[in-house]
């Protein structure tokens, strides 16, 4: 079997352009999501009167500054934006009226009003002012009949709740379009509120104590909202899902503030604008929960992408790295800090051929690292600074890890790395601690023992309840590979006990599988197995070996038993050969193997991996000498029943058949 080479341990990267970081032109976050970008660009073009998107995310993305660029580069424009304000129902002060003004001129509408009401007080001719009104409001039906009324309520010598005749809520000073991101939501921050006032005794508003509320303030433009707020309070949604259904959003105040006024209802404004949700996948699914009628109505959806190809966007990704360092005020990078963070990027996708663009943990990197070299008074990052920087993370996290290794230095939790033991091998696993964001490798020993039985595995950690269904689900294909390689013809008169040695928490997954079928062949053949090797994979019912998770934290956990316990140039690890392009290994594993102290060993079958751990040939069941026809023998031989109970057989045969 032909062993991995140190260069296959890692990603390849293409020639880099540069030198330096800062020769090439910076790129942000949003130059990386055209997904996100072309549901934008659709999104501002849609001319229905209220449009939901839905914009799937993952924790800690910045989706504010994201959406800001991409919006900025739709040219959406503002021929859906209108300045509002509220005027003194003169039939009845207690339902305020909302008059609907273009963009931009509020202020002078306002100010036109007061000079009409001054001209009317006087009893001046006002006909030029009202005209001038209706010319720059496009002959506005509503704002006509409002100035008519007014007219009339003033030539009446009527009264006003308030002196100052208009309150505008809203006013574009700009031809931006509005583009608002809700935080800390609340029922009067997202809806409006009715203030009060208190005069002996009594309570009343008017319409100079309306608050506008975010939807207001983002009418003709965009407002983003976190799916997580909103499912904090679902009241906030059904409420919004309402007003967007309608497209007019109502003054009702939240239950709490019910029945302080119930007299004094302003008229409910219009609402026009875009809302964009925005969540993680965990969000979207409690979202489609709460509201599935809303969630599939939702008809313009995108998710934002958390990685690239590292063949075809490696260039996109140094702009983006360019455009990240340059907002954070960091030093320059050197080709070498480059590749390290590059490597960085690759290790957080766990694949060779993908780069992570997610921001938040390249940004702390280059932080960290930024930090380092202003220490040094290094005028640029390299990657000994970026190297450092990692040495620093795992050093803060990893006295779980420690403290895992001393069960090893002191002898107390029994793994094996020489020798040659039957029924016995290492396994890997991956240790995650809710709350900690550092993952890790332990070893773990399996042991196969085999008695007269009736063919069956007996799982122990299924049967102490300390297995999860997919752990379940392994044992049992594992137990199909055996009858199906050894019990096609007869029965098997073995069965075999499978355990995880001093293993005292719930474990679950399939990546066990092709470990404990090596332990149960070995202890079927009495074949020992040598104990300088540690297996991960999973495994099919005719002996394919698949891929499995966590496989760098994994070989680099078992690296570390052996170093602790010695290393002999013999240690290494079997892993599926379908998981090559997941090896983003550390400096000192590629180190070792270059070296020839430790050895990764692809496998495609049982049977390859059989082989290398016991130095005996698979074979054929035909073959006495192989390992399989040695099982096959033995089961062959406890199948044939003692000559006494042979003779019996025989004499009861007799009799039947005279």
């Amino acid at each position: 079997m032909i062993e991995l080479k140190v260069e296959q341990l890692g990603p390849l990267f293409p020639p880099l352009p540069c030198d330096r970081l800062s020769e090439l032109a910076p790129l942000s976050f949003a130059d990386t999501q055209p997904r996100a970008a072309s549901a934008i660009a659709r999104l501002a073009q849609l001319d229905r009167r209220c449009n939901v998107m839905l914009l799937g995310g993952f924790p800690g993305a910045d989706y504010e500054q994201l959406l800001m660029h991409l919006i900025d580069d739709s040219a959406a424009d503002n021929r859906h934006c209108f300045d509002l304000c509220y005027a003194e129902n003169l039939r009845n002060p207690a339902k305020p009226i909302w008059l609907k003004l273009k963009p931009g001129s509020g202020m002078e509408f306002c100010e036109l009003v007061a000079d009409l009401l001054r001209r009317l007080q006087l009893h001046l001719d006002a006909e030029e002012v009202v005209q001038r009104i209706l010319r720059k409001q496009d002959q506005d039906q509503k704002i006509a009949d409002y100035l008519t009324l007014l007219a009339a309520h003033v030539a009446m010598e009527g009264t006003f709740t308030h002196p100052v005749l208009i309150n505008l809520l809203i006013h574009h000073a700009s031809d931006n379009v509005p583009l608002i991101y809700g935080r800390d939501l609340s029922w009067d921050s997202l809806f409006g509120a009715v203030n009060f006032q208190t005069e002996q005794g009594s309570v009343f508003s008017h319409h100079h104590l309306l608050e506008p509320g975010l939807l207001r303030e983002a009418n003709g433009g965009f407002l983003i909202l976190p799916l997580e707020e909103l499912l904090a309070d679902p009241d906030l949604w059904f409420k919004l899902r309402n007003a967007l259904e309608t497209g007019f959003l109502d003054w009702t105040p939240s239950k709490e503030a019910q029945g302080l006024t119930p007299l004094f209802q302003p008229e409910a404004s219009p609402l026009q604008l875009r809302l964009i949700l925005v969540g993680n996948v965990l969000d979207i699914a409690e979202f489609a929960t709460l509201d599935p009628d809303m969630a599939e109505r939702v008809f313009l959806r995108t998710d934002l992408v958390s990685e690239v190809s590292l063949q075809e966007d490696f260039p996109l990704f140094l702009g983006m790295l360019r455009g990240l360092s340059e907002r954070l005020g960091i030093a320059d990078l050197d080709s070498d800090a480059i590749l390290a963070v590059a490597r960085f990027a690759c290790r957080l996708c766990e694949h060779q051929q993908l780069l992570s663009i997610e921001e938040p943990p390249l940004a702390g990197l280059l932080q960290l690292a930024a930090c380092i070299a202003k220490e040094e008074q290094a005028d640029c990052l390299t990657g000994e600074h970026i190297q450092a920087a990692l040495n620093e993370q795992e050093y803060r996290l990893n006295y779980v890890v420690e403290q895992s290794d001393q069960g090893i230095v002191d002898g107390q939790i029994m793994l094996q790395t020489r020798g040659e033991v039957v029924g016995q091998i290492n396994g890997l696993s991956v240790i995650q601690i809710m709350g900690h964001p550092y993952d890790f490798g332990e070893p773990v020993r399996l042991t196969a023992t085999v008695h007269m039985g009736d063919g069956d595995v007996a799982d122990i950690e299924r049967k102490a309840e300390l297995a999860g269904h997919i752990h379940a689900k392994a044992m049992m294909i594992i137990h199909g590979y055996l009858s199906t390689q050894f019990g096609a013809e007869n029965p098997s008169p073995l069965s075999a006990n499978l355990v995880f040695e001093q293993s005292y928490h719930e474990i679950d997954g399939d990546s066990a599988a092709l470990t404990g079928l090596c332990a149960l062949l070995s202890a079927l053949a009495l074949q020992p197995i040598r104990q300088c090797y540690a297996v991960t994979g999973a495994v099919d019912q005719f002996g394919n070996v698949q891929p499995v998770g966590g496989l760098n934290e994994k070989i680099e956990g078992f690296f570390r038993v052996c170093n602790i316990q010695g290393l002999t140039g013999e240690q290494g690890v079997l892993i599926p050969a379908s998981n090559e392009l997941q090896l983003i290994l550390s400096e000192e594993v590629r180190q070792a193997v270059a070296e020839g102290q430790f050895h990764i060993y692809p496998v495609r079958h049982v049977a390859e991996a059989v082989e290398l751990l016991t130095g005996c040939v698979a074979g054929d069941l035909d073959d006495e000498q192989s390992l399989f026809g040695r099982i096959q023998l033995r089961l062959d031989e406890l199948s044939i029943p003692p000559a006494g109970q042979l003779g019996l057989v025989g004499s009861l045969l007799r009799r039947l058949l005279k």
